[in-house]
């Protein structure tokens, strides 16, 4: 038979064990230096010092996946890169809409890339995580009947199409 105090002794154990587990993985897991709230203006120059940003998300225990490339299927795709807000709020685009949709961009709407046959409609990512897209693919913007070379990604019914350039 077992004494009623000792039931109570290994549960007090258990318990006191279990907090122990939770803080110390406290310590070893989350947002150390609280990165994850500091605002967007302070977060945005840190695209320009990926080597800095990857120093503080290791001291501060946080993923960084910046300069990562991303995964999916090899693509060659001929179509248009456009602004979402003008697009899917107006069904606008195309060259007559050119200036318009790098003006939104600019401002930070998202880029779509609609492609000429078939219509497919894809969120635009760049191919490394955190790299700006090519200089020569944001002057594109607007412009019908590119060719642009990527991966084409998928999640959750989502199409993306993470652009390395212009195609060759």
């Amino acid at each position: 038979m077992i004494r009623p105090g000792h039931r109570t002794r290994k549960s007090v154990i258990a318990l006191l064990g279990g907090i122990v587990a939770l803080g110390l993985c406290a310590f070893q897991f989350g947002d150390r230096n609280e990165l994850n709230g500091i605002p967007f203006t302070e977060v945005q120059p840190l695209v320009l010092d990926l080597a800095k940003a990857g120093r503080l998300a290791k001291r501060g225990n946080v993923d960084l996946l910046a300069g990562q490339a991303e995964p999916g299927e090899a693509v060659n795709l001929r179509g248009e890169v456009t602004d979402a807000n003008c697009y899917l709020g107006s069904h606008v685009h195309s060259y007559d809409h050119a200036f318009c949709a790098k003006l939104c961009v600019a401002a930070g709407s998202p880029l779509l890339f609609i492609r000429d046959q078939g219509g497919e409609i894809y969120l635009v990512l760049s191919e490394k995580n955190g790299i700006r897209l090519p200089g020569n693919v944001l002057d594109r913007i607007g412009v019908p009947g590119i060719v642009v070379k990527g991966r084409v990604l998928e999640a959750d019914g989502m199409r993306a199409l993470a652009i390395e350039g212009l195609a060759p």
